[in-house]
């Protein structure tokens, strides 16, 4: 990616593919653009069966210019039912407001300086890779803000991200130089975590489900950088 794009660039584009237990359920569009006040990525989910909760979500991330997590705006649909979710830093705050059926609920945490933020989007995983140097064995442990359903609420946790290969691997867009990760939480053992190959700049090609490559999670099927 450029090192320094203009105000109003889109610096990235793609389309992800959706699986469930293994099956194409669904895609995601998205892109990363450059704002006044750093960066932006901006996506739409759309999920049906054999996802058991076909649904829809629009979000919005924003980025400080080194990366870290300003904000994430969440729109979730089911049905009828419609949620929204405005997530802000405060400086070492992090600040949520709820919209749900009518009613709103708030939260409030600490945000120190390590702290990642997780939302319900793979371009997730590229806000963290942006911040750490990975090489092949190296590891991060770092505090993180988990945003995800049913109310797109906050859960704190620590993470565990950790590069275990690079190789050049068969992707929907071709072969590509990538490295294989590991990421989990430590509270619940890292066989309950997954798997993703990231290229170079940390877009993440293709995750699974657990730790099996038979079982897709998500696969990069357009990639559009500046």
């Amino acid at each position: 990616m450029h090192p320094d794009p203009a105000p109003g660039t889109i610096v990235a584009a793609g389309r992800y593919a959706l699986f469930f237990d293994g099956h194409e359920c669904g895609a995601e569009r998205w892109q990363v653009s450059r704002t006044d006040d750093g960066y932006a990525i901006e996506g739409e989910q759309v999920m049906g069966p054999p996802h058991p909760l076909p649904n829809r979500q629009d979000y919005r991330a924003l980025l400080t210019p080194d990366w870290r997590p300003a904000g994430v705006d969440v729109i979730w649909q089911v049905g009828e039912r419609r949620l929204v979710a405005t997530h802000r830093a405060d400086g070492a705050t992090w600040r949520v407001r709820i919209e749900h059926d009518g009613q709103v609920r708030e939260q409030q945490g600490d945000f120190p300086g390590t702290c990642e933020v997780e939302f319900t989007s793979h371009l997730a995983n590229l806000v963290i890779l942006a911040r750490r140097d990975f090489q092949v064995g190296g590891e991060h442990d770092f505090p993180v803000l988990r945003i995800g359903p049913p109310l797109m609420a906050v859960t704190p946790e620590r993470m565990v991200y950790r590069c275990d290969e690079r190789s050049t691997v068969e992707t929907a867009l071709g072969r590509r130089d990538a490295k294989r990760y590991v990421a989990y939480l430590p509270s619940e053992g890292e066989d309950a975590g997954y798997t993703f190959w990231a290229d170079a700049d940390g877009f993440v090609l293709e995750s699974y489900e657990g730790h099996d490559p038979a079982r897709p999670w998500m696969r990069l099927v357009e990639l559009v950088k500046a």
